[in-house]
């Protein structure tokens, strides 16, 4: 077991993937710890996680996702920690690709993989919007492990293509990070431009070793429903963008949820 890595599950609520996720990263080539952190207890967390062998992590505060996402980043002493989020799968490969190219760049802050979206039976969803999503993400990166930052600006620039769940963080580099309490949406979004800002070293694979599930349960279904994701979105583009190419984008964006 690699004792410098850990996998934080971020459940809420009593998510019927949850199970399928923490499988996944049992099923991992390289062994690591996995613990389940989550600001909603409850015994069907409680059952899932024990089930897996899986400590559960509960944080006092019920201040936010941005909270429960710092209290995930911080929940182990491990140095290196990816969240992963309860509805999501990883491929047995995950952990040992992103391991080795944190390894092979001791500066990188972050390490993140391709990802493929999944529907609820876990069968790999095709859909226009996906196929747009990864012909920008080859365009804009290429093939390349350690990403220049004008080439990662350009990544983010029409959209949030980089989810948190494909990403493991190495914590010395990472320095004192937190995610935004000013967002519900777009914080990995935010997180990502303000890391780059700062000169942090991101490393990726473009291997597509992250299920992103998608479904009406999950809090990005809701944040649709309840407008807060154009809200944000509409903030982000403007941070990009001069205000009528980013309204033009934020609108054309829309389509895709």
């Amino acid at each position: 077991m690699d004792p410098d890595h850990a996998f934080v599950v971020m459940a809420h609520g009593d998510s019927p993937f949850l199970e399928g996720c923490l499988q996944s990263l049992l099923a991992q080539t390289v062994a690591s710890g996995v613990v389940v952190a989550t600001s909603t207890p409850s015994p069907f967390i409680d059952a899932a996680a024990a089930a897996h062998g899986a400590p559960v992590l509960v944080n006092p505060r019920r201040a936010g996702i941005a909270a429960d996402w710092n209290f995930a980043l911080n929940a182990t002493a491990a140095r290196r920690v990816t969240l992963a989020h309860q509805d999501d799968v990883y491929c047995p490969t995950f952990l040992e690709r992103s391991l080795a190219l944190l390894d092979a760049s001791p500066q990188s802050a972050i390490c993140f993989t391709g990802y493929d979206e999944i529907a609820a039976d876990g069968s790999i969803r095709r859909s226009r919007v996906g196929f747009v999503k990864h012909l920008l993400e080859r365009a804009a990166l290429g093939n390349a492990e350690v990403v220049r930052p004008w080439r990662l600006r350009a990544f983010l620039s029409l959209a949030n293509p980089l989810p948190c769940s494909s990403v493991t963080f190495d914590r010395p580099p990472l320095g004192a990070f937190a995610f935004s309490g000013d967002y519900q949406s777009n914080l990995d979004w935010d997180a990502w431009l303000r890391l780059l800002d700062e000169g942090r070293v991101f490393v990726r694979t473009p291997e597509r070793l992250t299920g992103r599930r998608a479904n009406a349960l999950t809090e990005t279904s809701r944040l649709i429903r309840d407008g807060v994701r154009q809200r944000e979105d509409l903030i982000m583009f403007r941070r990009l963008w001069p205000r009528p190419i980013a309204d033009l984008i934020a609108w054309a964006y829309r389509a895709s949820y």
